[in-house]
């Protein structure tokens, strides 16, 4: 069964014209609020949720990155990634020989609607997509109690 998530409604700043100041003031506030936060950068890592029997499957694209440049997180019901995306170019145009170089941190977190097993929480990693599978805790599982006449 796949998982919905939810998002809060946007909501911005009074509008300040085109004045591409309050613009990227109003989108700094817009990702604050949904817990996206890419400072110095436009990357943002995109995530599937599956709720399954017993357990929560995080998918997460990391395409260019290794281990080593990402920590992932698990605190009560709540799934943090962070780490850093760096890339470099080089080539030549017009003859001439250029080199850029685009780094940044990137942070998200996802809030699940129950609580998880951290001790049991596993992750792996292949071709730039990471998987975290995150067992419901027991007292987040349902049990059906039968109703008997009184």
């Amino acid at each position: 069964m796949a998982f919905p998530i939810v998002f809060r409604e946007r909501r911005s700043l009074p509008s300040q014209g085109a004045n591409p100041f309050w613009s990227s003031v109003e989108r700094l506030f817009e990702d604050l609020q949904r817990g996206d936060v890419a400072a110095g950068s436009d990357f943002v890592p995109r995530l599937e949720v599956v709720e399954r029997e017993g357990e929560f499957v995080v998918t997460a694209e990391l395409p260019g990155l290794e281990e080593k440049d990402f920590q992932v997180e698990v605190h009560g019901n709540v799934l943090t990634l962070r780490g850093e995306k760096r890339s470099e170019q080089t080539g030549e145009h017009d003859g001439r020989h250029f080199t850029e170089r685009v780094y940044g941190e990137f942070r998200r977190g996802l809030e699940l609607p129950v609580e998880v097993q951290s001790e049991k929480t596993s992750a792996s990693f292949k071709n730039g997509v990471l998987a975290v599978t995150l067992p419901k805790a027991e007292t987040a599982k349902v049990r059906n109690i039968p109703v008997t006449s009184a």
